[in-house]
Parts: structure tokens; C-alpha cells; sequence
């Protein structure tokens, strides 16, 4: 029994240790993760980034809510009380879990749809469980962002100040249509102000930078499928480079057209 309790931690040491070092080269050396990934691939890998990237969801937005969110309860006339924040019940975790499983899973799954459309339009070499690996891969790029992401919410972002109401379903308890109606206007009022906060909050500098922080590492994650593509699938440099951008022009055009802006 301990024999073999020691023996799985072993291969489970060994594994993780071999996990970071190629996660590491996909980030930092593509071209060689690439040609062993190509010679020995895996599941695992790809797998472990995605777990980590919801974990990291999780932690980050805990740490916002815990460390930089300062939380008011509205009690009518304009009346707030400091209310202290907590860790997240496990509702808005599973929640959280869900969303980011959900973008996650499209942004890898877009792309690899992508890159496979890119490689049969310019006819070269292509299979589509090795592209999607590769892009789960290149991925890893955002674990560093949400490594920058937890630094810049401990020590560089401003707090946000958020105003609740009391439920309206926990008004109703009292029976009273009266304390209803009026809990109904203090939770618009509430939200009201809680806007007001978050325009503002939104328009200062450290906010600006880290919700357009993504963009940065979405470039990264893309040249490195270029390289994956270049590597993997003998694609010539200027085909590659062409397929591994597409998802980035794509993205440029969606937001130019349904945002009317870029950034």
C-alpha cells in the first residue's frame, strides 16, 4: 500500500516536472517544444493548462474581491454601511468554473477550427487533434498573464467600491409590501451607484492596462501556433505566419464591427 502510494506520488512528481519544463518551452523556446511534442505528444499537458487557467480564474478573482473590493450595504437615504468582504460561496465558484471552462474551451476550440480551415485553404499538412493540442498549449502564455493578473491586483490596482440592497426574495419574508417596494428602489439605487463606481473605477490607468493585458498574451499564444504550425506541420514560414495571425485579424474585425472600436 505505501509502496505504491510512493510510487504514484513518484511518477506524479516526475510528470509535473516534466509538465512545467515543456509548458515552459512552448512559452519560451516553441521551436524546440514543438519538435518534441511532434515526436512525443500528449493529452496531459494540454489538459493540466486548462485546470490551471480555472484555478488561476478562481484565485484572481477572490483575491480582487477579498483584497480590492470594498463593499457597502445601501440601507435607504443614502444611508451605507461598510460590509466586510469573505470568500466566495461555492454558487458563484461554480459559476466561475463554468465561465471559464466555457471561454476557455471556445477560444482553443475556435482556433485549432481556424488553424484546420488556414492549413486545407493553403494545402499543407494538417491534423486537427495535434493542432488543438498545440493551441491548448500555447495557452500557458495566459498562466503568465494571470501570474502578472494576481501581482497587479495585490499591489497596483485601485480598489472598486461596490453597493449592495438587500435581496428582494429575503424582503419578502416580512410580508410586507411596503419594505418590499422600497428594498425594489434600493436595489436600483444601489446598482446606480455601484455603475457610477465602476465607470470610474474603469476609466484610470491600472484598470485600462489590465483588461487589455488579454490582448498581449492572445498575440503571444497565437505566434507560438505559428511556430507550432511552421514546425509541426511543415508549413513554410510566410503560410504559417498568415494561418497563425488569422485568428487575431478575425478577432480585430468582430470587435471593429460589433464594438465600433478595437480596444
Amino acid at each position: 500500500m505505501l509502496r505504491a502510494m510512493y510510487s504514484g506520488l513518484k511518477w506524479s512528481g516526475l510528470w509535473l516536472k516534466e509538465f512545467l519544463r515543456r509548458a515552459g518551452l512552448v512559452a519560451f523556446n516553441p521551436f524546440k517544444a514543438f519538435m518534441e511534442i511532434s515526436e512525443n505528444p500528449d493529452i496531459g499537458g494540454p489538459i493540466a493548462v486548462l485546470v490551471i487557467l480555472i484555478i488561476a480564474d478562481l484565485i484572481n478573482r477572490q483575491l480582487f474581491m477579498l483584497f480590492k473590493t470594498n463593499l457597502f450595504i445601501l440601507k435607504g437615504s443614502g444611508v451605507l454601511e461598510p460590509y466586510k468582504s469573505s470568500l466566495m460561496d461555492t454558487t458563484t465558484a461554480t459559476q466561475i468554473v463554468v465561465m471559464s471552462l466555457i471561454n476557455y474551451g471556445y477560444y482553443i476550440l475556435r482556433n485549432s477550427i481556424i488553424y484546420y480551415i488556414m492549413a486545407w485553404i493553403l494545402k499543407t499538412e494538417k491534423h486537427f487533434t495535434s493542432i488543438l493540442m498545440s493551441t491548448a498549449y500555447a495557452m500557458f502564455t495566459y498562466v503568465i498573464g494571470k501570474v502578472i493578473e494576481a501581482f497587479a491586483i495585490l499591489f497596483i490596482v485601485p480598489p472598486l467600491t461596490v453597493v449592495l440592497a438587500v435581496d428582494t426574495s429575503v424582503a419578502m419574508l416580512s410580508s410586507s409590501v411596503t419594505l418590499v417596494l422600497i428594498n425594489i428602489g434600493n436595489i436600483e439605487a444601489a446598482n446606480a451607484m455601484t455603475n457610477t463606481y465602476r465607470e470610474a473605477w474603469e476609466n484610470q490607468l491600472a484598470p485600462k492596462v489590465l483588461s487589455n493585458m488579454a490582448y498581449v498574451f492572445s498575440v503571444w499564444a497565437c505566434l507560438i501556433c505559428t511556430v507550432a504550425l511552421y514546425v509541426m506541420f511543415k508549413m513554410p514560414k510566410s503560410k504559417a505566419l498568415i494561418a497563425g495571425v488569422t485568428p487575431l485579424i478575425i478577432d480585430a474585425i468582430l470587435r471593429v464591427v460589433l464594438l465600433g472600436r478595437l480596444f
